[in-house]
């Protein structure tokens, strides 16, 4: 018998275990498989997606966009076994999950443009895992460990319950881990106890504590991105706060228990929202510019220099094809005639810009990747009022654009994003880009590049922010501020290098994800394999930059940079080997779906090929 064991019982694990059920029959024939399931957590939801965290936090896609089986657009190598995306399944479930007092108000009302509740989507998950057992082949069996994995030796897989998992392959899924606190945490938090401060520091919003964050005083929040979102949330309308409408205006009533937020962040903007409508014209062929074609030499690529520019273009085509097929009276060329001078031109060449200029009418209909990234620079801003105000402007034509199905080539150059992340990631896998790269180029600023353009909250929780800032309890600091104590104030500081303003406050609050660090991670078991070396993070100008370092074929390396043949890891605390989105996008030919069946039939193939040899020896 062939066993593997998946470390983690996320979203990732079941996707993975349903890419290993789906392929044991053909590659293995009749021989049988055992999948061990290792997580402290409820498996399919785990840790991040668990049913028991509150209800006002939400997921930051809409139900239809968001799947676990894969569909007919997947170009894998292994059967395509359909299943529901999150809003078939809640739609086929509604009077069930309405049985749930906490559900019912929520799936009653759900379309599959709704962003569902955590709680929801976690029932889902939940449902997902029994759903890939109940498919399983009679000769997979799968066994589920409510433990800690806490090393992996020549022995196997050791539990924190004393038991030891003889597996022939072990793959981390773990998703997201906590870190212990680095340098800089370490500093303010004693900085904080020192002066009788409050410091959050970053973390998962579900597992903080909003109680610590004092009422009715200055707040300092550091980042704008969806934890600010999940912040706001649980500070305002989880202490009594009330939204209601008037006049079709949504206007938030203070409970009294509410802080003062002063927020800020680089950008000094939160995320883009996300778009409340699909593509209006055809679906552009992607990837188009950006293909291995594009990079015929062998050796290494300068991300910057050479793979974003084509990067850039790729969204240039799919934005442009959408504007042209779904707007052509906006524009003074076909698509064809666009298509065909476009093909030649570099990106950022007077030529390109000219044939643009010559093409588009509106001006709003020109594709700015610079501006997407960075809304205000070259925006004046006099003074901290002239910084809110300027932010607040910018929400606001945010959510007008998002909502407006006119401009609908934003929803082409989302859906080329998803496509150049994969495409950037099969560089980073195919060994394209150095390791230094992959962690500050990729999982660094294409990473928050995506975050900010293509990940963003839903639209209803911006306006949310709006009307919270309307009412007083909100202001922006604008961008480019600095968050940090201030020892002769004896409290902590925020300042604007755009404005000069300076605010101190007792308590700060930092928005944001605990950064991947391997040599900080509180995880037992990629401890102990850091510790032999069995597991190596990328080097950044000779400092460890934090996630594991896999071979093309996602084995994990070692410190002599040795790829072991029975060890593999996945998901997002992989250097440069993150597919972008949490969960894939159906009809896309999502990535995710690609990597998760290639690992599976490697795993698979590697126990038949054992099998065949002992044959042949016998």
């Amino acid at each position: 018998m062939s066993s593997v064991c998946l470390v983690g019982g996320g979203p990732r694990a079941t996707a993975l275990l349903e890419r290993l059920c789906a392929n044991a029959p053909e590659v293995l024939g009749g021989e049988p498989l055992e999948v061990h399931v290792v997580d402290p957590e409820p498996v399919g939801a785990g840790r991040i997606w668990r049913t028991g965290q509150p209800g006002l936090l939400w997921t930051n896609s809409v139900a239809a966009d968001v799947a676990i089986f894969p569909d007919a657009s997947s170009t894998i190598e292994g059967p395509v076994i359909p299943g529901p995306t999150l809003a078939e399944w809640v739609l086929e479930h509604v009077e069930e999950l309405a049985q749930d007092p906490g559900l019912a108000d929520e799936v009653h009302s759900f379309t599959p443009r709704s962003f569902a509740s955590r709680p929801l989507q976690g029932r889902w998950l939940s449902w997902v895992f029994q759903e890939v057992l109940r498919r399983a082949p009679a000769t997979v069996s799968v066994r589920v460990h409510r433990a800690t994995a806490v090393d992996v030796t020549g022995d196997g897989v050791h539990l924190d319950d004393g038991t030891v998992l003889d597996t022939d392959a072990v793959v981390l899924t773990q998703g997201h881990l906590d870190t212990a606190a680095g340098p800089r945490d370490r500093e303010l938090g004693a900085f904080a106890d020192a002066h009788g401060l409050v410091h959050v520091a970053p973390g998962y919003t579900a597992d903080l504590d909003p109680d610590l964050v004092p009422a009715g005083e200055d707040v300092l929040v550091s980042g704008l991105g969806l934890a600010f979102v999940d912040w706001v949330v649980l500070l305002c309308e989880s202490r009594g706060g009330a939204f209601t409408r008037v006049s079709g205006r949504l206007v938030y009533s203070p409970s009294g228990r509410e802080p003062h937020l002063l927020a800020g962040s680089r950008r000094g903007v939160p995320h883009h929202a996300k778009l409340s409508y699909p593509l209006q014209g055809p679906r552009p062929h992607l990837p188009h510019f950006l293909t291995p074609a594009a990079f015929p030499a062998e050796g290494l690529l300068d991300f910057h220099a050479d793979v974003w520019p084509v990067a850039c273009k790729e969204l240039a085509f799919a934005h442009y094809h959408e504007l042209l097929h779904a707007h052509p009276e906006r524009a003074r060329l076909s698509w064809a005639q666009f298509a065909a001078r476009l093909e030649p031109l570099a990106w950022g060449s007077p030529e390109l810009d000219a044939l643009v200029a010559e093409t588009v009418t509106d001006p709003a209909d020109v594709l700015d990747v610079h501006r997407l990234d960075r809304a205000l620079e070259g925006v004046v801003l006099a003074d901290p009022t002239a910084a809110h105000a300027a932010v607040l402007d910018h929400v606001r034509a945010d959510l007008a654009r998002r909502a407006d199905p006119a401009r609908s080539s934003d929803a082409a150059v989302f859906t080329a994003l998803l496509v150049v992340h994969g495409q950037v990631a099969e560089l980073v896998r195919a060994g394209r880009l150095p390791a230094a790269s992959a962690v500050r180029d990729v999982d660094g600023w294409l990473h928050g590049f995506f975050s900010s353009v293509a990940s963003g909250p839903p639209p209803q929780r911006l306006e949310q922010v709006l009307a919270v800032a309307a009412s007083g309890v909100l202001r922006f600091l604008g961008p480019d501020v600095r968050f940090g104590p201030d020892p002769e104030a004896g409290d902590f500081r925020a300042v604007s290098a755009r404005t000069g303003e300076q605010v101190h406050a007792r308590t700060l609050v930092e928005a944001r994800l605990p950064a991947a660090s391997i040599t900080d991670t509180t995880d037992p078991l990629l401890r102990a394999l850091h510790r032999r070396g069995e597991v190596v993070e990328p080097q950044l100008d000779g400092v460890p930059a934090g996630k594991l370092v896999v071979d093309g074929a996602n084995r994990l390396v070692d410190a002599q940079g040795r790829a072991h043949p029975d060890r593999y890891a996945v998901g997002p605390w992989v250097a440069g080997g993150a597919w972008a989105p949490a969960f894939p996008r159906p009809d896309l030919d999502a990535g995710f779906f690609r990597q998760n069946d290639a690992i599976a039939r490697q795993l698979l193939a590697a126990h038949a090929v054992v099998e065949v040899d002992l044959r042949a020896t016998g």
